[in-house]
């Protein structure tokens, strides 16, 4: 088969019951040099929380792992299991349960864990809350139609969100809101889409970060998968341009994108360009670049939506972002599902460049480890510029078939 084939799901809807309101930024971002990761997580906690003490900020780095430990646990029972979110300034874990005894566990499993867990009880699971918010997509009413895609999920408040404007809501019938949906104001930020109008790369092999380029445009890589015996390179999808191109690194070819594998649509914003080059093709390891020619291999991936959570660690490996500072930018994940930009993932503490799109986020943790979590899609305007938020398409809501390349 010439092409795989992308799961289109429309946008998924996020409410955050408690707004992150925007800090002033330091001057300089968090960055993962590939070498004191807990260092580079506290210096994001710090960024995005600029109220947040130097104690809270240690102990939210240290237990990121910690937590996600209690998620796999939470997880294994995903018809009781709401979601969880994480308050870098209270330290507090929030998991959410659909009954009371599953509640009770959940403490306790945190406890045990050495977590400060808040464990409540909750109507819909995480899985429910997914299906809900696709019938907001692929729906006709008014609600629907006025939606326009910015459609989320919002673990705290265990509800879908949808961003209108004021006007749009107004012009809403009673009774056309179901009780499982939230209402949130449409976003003010100008967003752009960070495609090219250097970052100094290297073509010895395929790796999340370097400069790749078709005729016409240019973007940044993201990580590397397989299915069916084909090598995929993974990028925005909103780099590709419509038409079959051909991509290459250094000057090195990589191989074709097809308009089938370029999807930008709701919280999807994916290209897959099939590794054609047999240089290429034959490699098996999965890699992050870091700085100049080095690189950190990916240890793992977020299988499910679940697994990201609010309060996570993340950086982004692009090509105009390793130039600005020793090493990979970081953030913290501030909504799972954006309902204000299409239900894609917001993580705020840098403002990737026009050529980040496509770069490889992943989640950053205390022992060093690094989680493939999505592609870099677009950022408030500018070029490292306040307010430093941006957006990234989520693994989990594409390829679910594809075999990520780990070391």
């Amino acid at each position: 088969m010439r092409s795989i084939q992308l799961l289109a799901t429309s946008v998924v809807a996020v409410v955050a019951a408690s707004m992150v309101v925007a800090p002033a930024y330091a001057a300089d971002p968090s960055a993962d040099t590939g070498r004191d990761e807990t260092q580079a997580a506290v210096l994001a906690y710090k960024t995005v929380y600029p109220t947040i003490s130097d104690a809270a900020a240690k102990v939210a780095a240290s237990q990121q792992e910690t937590r996600k430990q209690l998620h796999e646990q939470l997880a294994k029972e995903s018809q009781t299991y709401g979601g969880g979110h994480f308050d870098p300034l209270s330290g507090i874990t929030h998991v959410a349960l659909t009954t009371q005894e599953g509640a009770d566990r959940a403490a306790e499993a945190g406890r045990a864990l050495g977590l400060t867990v808040q464990a409540r009880v909750v109507e819909r699971s995480y899985d429910e809350l997914e299906r809900l918010a696709d019938t907001v997509r692929a729906g006709t009413d008014q609600l629907a139609v006025l939606a326009k895609g910015r459609v989320g999920v919002e673990v705290s408040s265990n509800t879908v969100t949808v961003a209108l404007t004021a006007q749009e809501e107004a012009s809403l019938p009673k009774g056309a809101v179901p009780s499982w949906v939230t209402i949130e104001p449409a976003s003010t930020d100008a967003v752009e889409e960070d495609v090219c109008t250097s970052r100094a790369n290297c073509n010895d092999s395929l790796r999340a970060g370097l400069v790749i380029r078709r005729s016409g445009g240019g973007c940044s890589l993201g990580f590397t998968a397989r299915s069916g015996g084909v090598r995929w390179a993974l990028t925005a999808g909103h780099c590709g341009g419509g038409t079959v191109t051909n991509w290459s690194t250094a000057g090195t070819p990589i191989g074709p994108m097809h308009p089938v594998n370029a999807i930008n649509s709701g919280p999807v914003d994916a290209g897959a360009i099939q590794v054609t080059n047999a240089g290429y093709a034959a490699d098996t390891l999965g890699r992050i670049a870091i700085s100049g020619s080095s690189w950190v291999p990916v240890k793992g991936r977020a299988h499910t939506m679940s697994f990201i959570w609010v309060g996570d660690v993340v950086c982004v490996s692009a090509r105009y972002a390793a130039p600005t500072t020793s090493g990979n930018p970081c953030g913290v994940v501030t909504k799972t599902s954006d309902a204000a930009v299409r239900g894609l993932t917001r993580y705020e503490g840098y403002d990737p460049c026009p050529g980040d799109s496509g770069g490889g986020v992943y989640w950053l943790t205390s022992s060093g480890k690094r989680y493939a979590f999505g592609l870099h899609s677009r950022s408030t305007s500018g070029c490292n510029a306040s307010p430093r938020k941006a957006w990234f398409s989520a693994l989990p809501r594409f390829w679910p078939g594809l075999a990520y390349d780990l070391a």
